[in-house]
């Protein structure tokens, strides 16, 4: 497939929509962690969608490559840190600051890339986005420490689960995963995540809970099939057919898109301050991705 290098209706529609599920997740794990507790939210995301998409895979008729059993296990044991930190810091912090913490990956990214890949070198302009990202992060730090230690606690789980979504990312790059199939990589992390967040839920929270509510069971669902299974299907979908440099621009939206649904959807108060931190995040993602790199 010829990769398209300029973005057309379609993937720019596709890409609002992909954020704004995006940033719904958070809302939705969070309204019903007082009936289903984080680590069982987690795991069962993780049984549902490896189902949903080890069955997409024999349907589609993709070749499994072989030989990547370790990498994909060490993918697969970040991500399930990863995301068992999420959904705990929801239980502890607003979804919106959540939200903007976990979305300090790119910069994580972006510095490891520098180092580890000669062709990715940042440009001062990129290393000026990620001192703005690294001021908005300090921010919303900084408000949780004064204000509420339980809430910095939050964040601070938030900020880790960030940090290991970027090392999960460059760990792929630098591994065989790279020229495996997307839904391959995908299947290690949930795979993985399947066995290690469901001990986490048994050791933690003990056995599951069985959910009463209509909220809980649509809220199991949409993460579930809509997050985890579905919209990184049409991610990988688009990164095969446009830029990904380019896409990754609209993630941006994310965060933005985060912290208005938690205002609207869970009442969470939005001060001065995490409205600079959301300020500096957004415009380092954005300097990061369309000016950070090095010509050549």
């Amino acid at each position: 497939m010829i990769r398209k290098q300029s973005l057309d209706t379609f993937a720019v529609l596709a890409m609002i929509v992909l954020c704004s599920l995006w940033a719904l997740q958070q809302i939705s794990i969070k309204a019903v962690i007082p009936e289903v507790p984080p680590f069982w939210q987690s795991a069962i995301r993780s049984i549902g969608a490896t189902a949903l998409l080890a069955g997409w895979f024999r349907y589609a008729g993709l070749t499994w490559m072989k030989g990547l059993f370790w990498p994909g296990v060490i993918v697969g044991t970040l991500f399930s840190v990863e995301f068992g930190l999420l959904y705990l810091s929801l239980g502890y912090t607003d979804a919106a600051r959540a939200a903007l913490l976990l979305y300090t990956a790119p910069f994580v990214v972006a510095i490891g890339a520098h180092f580890l890949m000669p062709g990715e070198r940042l440009s001062p302009a990129g290393w000026l986005g990620i001192v703005i990202a690294f001021v908005g992060t300090a921010l919303v730090l900084r408000t949780s420490v004064s204000v509420d230690p339980t809430k910095f606690l939050g964040d601070a789980c938030a900020l880790a689960a960030g940090i290991l979504w970027g090392m999960t990312t460059l760990a792929i790059r630098l591994s065989g995963l790279g020229r495996a199939p997307a839904a391959q990589t995908l299947l290690y992390q949930l795979g993985t995540s399947c066995l290690l967040l469901t001990g986490a839920a048994l050791a933690f929270e003990g056995p599951l809970p069985v959910p009463h509510s209509l909220l809980a069971w649509s809220s199991l669902a949409y993460q579930t099939v809509i997050v985890a299974a579905l919209s990184f299907l049409v991610w990988f979908a688009l990164i095969a057919r446009y830029s990904a440099t380019k896409l990754s621009v609209f993630t941006f939206l994310t965060p933005l898109l985060a912290a208005i649904a938690g205002i609207l959807l869970l009442g969470e108060r939005i001060d001065v301050h995490h409205v600079a931190a959301l300020f500096c995040i957004v415009v380092g993602i954005l300097v990061v991705n369309l000016w950070g790199h090095r010509a050549g």
